[in-house]
């Protein structure tokens, strides 16, 4: 079996115990000192079986290791400290053999003290073993029940003694005949000269919950019977339930715990750590990770988001090892991911997956049907609904009653879930305003449709297309006279990909992270940042040639955006101020730009009314006011508002240019045109929704709610409406703008 006489070290394995009070996160050190000088107060002279008890992760290793080191520095005079694991040993060694061969090394050795140095001498030429010793050996070939020869154990096992003559003569199969001796007469030999030599022993036997029930009863058997000497503690580390039920098995008994109780005299449960301890714990590993794999210092915002998902759902972390597993998955994942997730995110899924996997693959599969529910693609029948409600309150009630179990605190994490304000049911697949999922897209969080699938997939596609093809982008990207050719190489990866739903162009977009760019000259950042103000229009059109439904934020156009501004800011500030005003006035994809000056005001909180942990303060006030200020005066010219009439996405754009115009601009111009009926119809129906609400159902909804700062109030709205439908004139317009009101209140109670 294996053996040891110093503490186990495990290098750097992802699991391994602590071994050093430095090390110690837990105070297993506290404890090992008072768990020593509890032992040493049975005295050397007397014998314990004492039992250290504690389910699986709490860390019963590491404080035998500690254990171990404070035995050590308390150390009593003649007392010797033996570590066995039967667990870890892969050798033909019996449990029996690697205890009582080295006990009979320790013998030996002080037995040659007292020779004399001729008996010495002799003993060494006749290569002859000491008497007390030569029974020791005797006792092990007659009691261990499954043993290797005795020359090939000393190989295994530190201490045997080395006399390769008795050895050899202890080997022979016949080796006991004529031994008067019984074992009961042998085990009282040893006990007596153990007192005689004033010797003491504490084994401390790791793992037991680990063993096969047969092994079971062999510690069961070695601690009640064949070594149960005089002058001998042991200290059992194990899992009582595990181990009671193994001792069943392997004795056929029905009560294995009772069993247990008459071999274990003492016994001493490991408490769990704190709660708070388990979590600030695993705080400050993964903000080590997070800081180490970026190499530079967690910013405040990035603390507290770790600090919240660590004080909400690190509550249910149980155990040292729980806390070990989830930062483990952590350092084995986000290294090669960081640019395509936010860590709390990651460090959220990982807790769930620790602690509650019914709840982490829940998560995974409403992800998935949002995402076909958000594209448009298909909808969650009521049965489905509901199976998915109860179950998700069923993994919940796990959590109860930390603040975890709550809907609230899930939906700060994951996106479209809430309760209702009066019966709190829980609702599913809610939408978000354009806003927020242009955040969450910017923000590559876990409820971005963009980025989603790479917190579950754990790779990202990083050789989807070959580095050539980037540097040949780049290389075009940054000849100013090469701008049609560069648009129509990057329009021209608008195209579906077989083996993903997913176009070329998008996983380009995926790639160009921040490390990325920042390798890349200011002058390519600044002709590819062109290509988005001169092209994103026409890339729009593109993708709702495919997909009526398609919007601008279901691309990560807008973060590129920003990593290639941030780039050309950090070159020359001036520079760039003046290229942005330039294309701002003169750029063609006007859309694309509105969009884009947009998330900027809602990321730098001068629109949205976000809170200013979710902000993101990277550009200076006075350049994004001026990049706003310069649009907002072109977007109030009749260059652009006449085109607005025709417009298919105007519900969108009015919303964008209220926070970079202002209401009154908009509204003046929403005044000018709803003076004729038709044309206040025909408004109305540009300001639907621009996705369908429901495949299956079809229809688009107005929202006039959220129209009442441009349009006056909902109910005027709705008395001008009725007094056009008594009239008799534009019947079918009516028809349609009831239609989509009506539709968006049938959609409400529906849900």
């Amino acid at each position: 079996m294996a053996h040891s006489t110093e503490p186990q070290l495990s290098g750097k394995h992802p699991d391994r115990a602590v071994s050093t009070p430095e090390e110690d996160r837990y105070g297993f050190t506290y404890i090992a000192t008072e768990l020593a000088r509890a032992i040493q107060g049975i005295g050397r002279e007397g014998s314990a079986v004492v039992g250290i008890e504690g389910a699986w992760g709490t860390g019963k290793t590491s404080l035998l290791n500690l254990l171990r080191t404070a035995l050590d520095e308390q150390k009593e005079e003649r007392t010797y400290v033996l570590s066995i694991s039967p667990w870890l040993d892969g050798s033909d060694t019996s449990l029996v053999a690697s205890l009582l061969l080295p006990v009979a090394g320790i013998i030996a050795e002080e037995e040659k003290k007292r020779l004399t140095d001729v008996e010495r001498a002799d003993l060494k030429e006749k290569e002859m073993l000491t008497d007390t010793t030569r029974t020791l050996m005797d006792y092990t070939r007659a009691t261990a029940r499954r043993l290797a020869p005795l020359a090939q154990i000393a190989a295994v096992i530190p201490g045997v003694p080395d006399a390769s003559g008795a050895l050899k003569a202890l080997s022979d199969s016949d080796w006991l005949k004529g031994k008067e001796k019984t074992t009961a007469e042998m085990r009282a030999e040893i006990a007596k000269k153990i007192a005689e030599l004033d010797l003491s022993f504490i084994v401390l036997l790791d793992d037991l919950d680990r063993l096969e029930p047969a092994q079971a009863v062999e510690v069961v058997r070695l601690v009640k019977s064949v070594a149960d000497f005089p002058r001998f503690r042991y200290l059992l580390c194990y899992d009582k339930a595990v181990l009671s039920q193994a001792i069943s098995q392997g004795l056929g008994i029905p009560d294995g715990d009772l069993y247990l109780q008459k071999i274990v005299q003492i016994s001493f449960g490991l408490p769990r750590p704190e709660t708070f301890v388990l979590r600030r714990q695993f705080r400050e590993e993964a903000i080590r990770l997070y800081e180490t794999v970026n190499g530079q210092a967690a910013e405040p915002v990035m603390r507290a988001a770790l600090t919240s998902v660590a004080d909400i759902y690190g509550a249910a972390l149980k155990t040292p090892r729980e806390v070990r597993i989830a930062i483990n998955a952590l350092e084995f994942r986000y290294a090669s991911m960081r640019d395509y997730v936010y860590f709390p995110d990651l460090c959220f899924l990982q807790l769930l997956r620790t602690t509650n996997v019914g709840l982490y693959d829940w998560v995974e599969a409403y992800l998935s049907e949002r995402a076909v529910v958000e594209s448009g693609e298909g909808y969650v029948s009521e049965e489905e609904l509901k199976v998915m409600t109860g179950s998700l309150q069923t993994h919940l009630s796990r959590y109860f009653p930390d603040s975890a179990h709550t809907i609230d605190a899930l939906s700060q994490w994951v996106p479209g879930i809430s309760t209702g304000v009066t019966d709190l049911s829980i609702q599913l697949f809610r939408t978000g305003n354009e806003q927020e999922k242009s955040l969450l897209t910017a923000g590559r969080r876990l409820g971005s449709l963009t980025y989603w699938r790479y917190y579950f997939a754990f790779s990202a596609p990083q050789n989807v297309l070959q580095p050539e093809v980037f540097d040949k982008i780049f290389a075009v990207a940054g000849h100013p006279g090469k701008q049609q050719e560069l648009a129509e190489l990057l329009l021209g990866y608008i195209q579906n990909i077989n083996l993903s739903s997913r176009t070329w162009f998008e996983h380009i977009l995926t790639q160009l992270t921040q490390p990325h760019i920042a390798s890349r000259t200011p002058a390519e950042c600044r002709g590819l940042l062109r290509f988005f103000l001169d092209y994103g229009d026409e890339m729009l059109r593109r993708y709702q040639a495919e997909d009526p439904r398609f919007e601008l934020h279901d691309l990560d156009t807008y973060s590129v955006a920003d990593r290639l501004i941030r780039r050309m800011l950090q070159d020359n500030a001036d520079d760039t101020l003046v290229f942005l005003t330039e294309l701002t006035r003169n750029g063609r994809a006007w859309y694309w730009m509105t969009e884009y000056v947009h998330h900027l005001l809602w990321q730098h909180g001068m629109a949205g009314g976000i809170s200013k942990d979710e902000q993101e303060e990277w550009m200076s006030q006075d350049t994004l006011e001026t990049f706003r200020d310069t649009l907002g005066f072109r977007l109030n010219s009749t260059a652009i508002t006449d085109k607005l009439p025709d417009f298919t996405l105007l519900n969108r754009y009015i919303h964008a240019w209220c926070d970079i115009s202002g209401v009154h601009a908009v509204r003046e111009w929403v005044t000018s045109q709803i003076q004729e009926d038709e044309a206040f119809l025909k408004l109305l129906l540009q300001l639907r929704d621009h996705r369908t609400k429901s495949v299956k159902r079809g229809y688009r909804t107005l929202k006039l709610a959220s129209l009442t700062e441009i349009l006056g109030e909902e109910e005027l709205i709705k008395i001008r409406i009725r007094h056009i439908k008594k009239t008799g004139y534009y019947a079918e317009l009516v028809a349609q703008v009831e239609q989509a009101i009506a539709g968006f209140r049938y959609s409400q109670s529906d849900r």
